[in-house]
């Protein structure tokens, strides 16, 4: 026997080894005798999709893995549908009236008549940023990306100070900024459009 030959068996039993590991439930496992394309060839693509490490990537290990929190699912960014288009300007312009209403109507709804505990607060705080995220995405403003931050703290004769910094396009960026305080708790509501370009 010539030493092909060996380095060809010994690689026919390593590859039939590591396909019994990783055999198709309800199908028998591949032995040195036998030879079944068909449970080769599934195992095989099962141990192809292990080896590529895409089972931690969300949306590509398959229906068995659980989400840890719901919050956030429906504000996954939308698959790219087309190639670049090089348009420069929006279609539909953030309008700073209609999101300063919106979010009125909304703090309108949650805000009123609420008092500060600190079991609440951070729910409260995810439901009107939850809200928020909604309605200002239902309005369908073309190509912006929209951020919301809310911030419900409690009064305790506190000063606060917030400050954001970042690179700003003074024609298509825009910001709602909205306040409002009672006696237990003041809530602070920023809305950004950022303009993908």
């Amino acid at each position: 026997m010539s030493s092909t030959e060996q380095k060809l068996k010994s690689r026919v039993a390593i590859d039939v080894s590591s396909l019994s590991q990783h055999s198709v439930p309800g199908k028998s496992a591949v032995t040195l005798g036998q030879k079944s394309s068909k449970s080769i060839s599934l195992s095989r693509l099962k141990v192809r999709k292990q080896s590529y490490g895409f089972g931690s990537v969300p949306g590509v290990g398959g229906q068995t893995r659980r989400r840890s929190s719901q919050l956030g699912l429906e504000f996954k960014r939308p698959p790219m549908l087309y190639l670049n288009t090089y348009q420069l300007e929006p279609r539909v312009k953030f309008h700073v009236p209609n999101v300063t209403k919106a979010i009125d109507s909304i703090l309108d709804a949650f805000y009123t008549d609420f008092k500060y505990t600190s079991a609440e607060a951070p729910i409260r705080t995810m439901l009107i940023a939850d809200e928020v995220m909604r309605t200002v995405k239902g309005m369908n403003f073309n190509r912006f990306r929209i951020i919301a931050v809310v911030t419900l703290a409690q009064k305790r004769a506190q000063s606060y100070n917030n400050a954001v910094g970042f690179l700003w396009d003074h024609e298509f960026d825009s910001i709602v900024n909205t306040q409002r305080e009672d006696n237990t708790s003041f809530i602070q509501v920023t809305c950004f459009g950022i303009y993908l370009d």
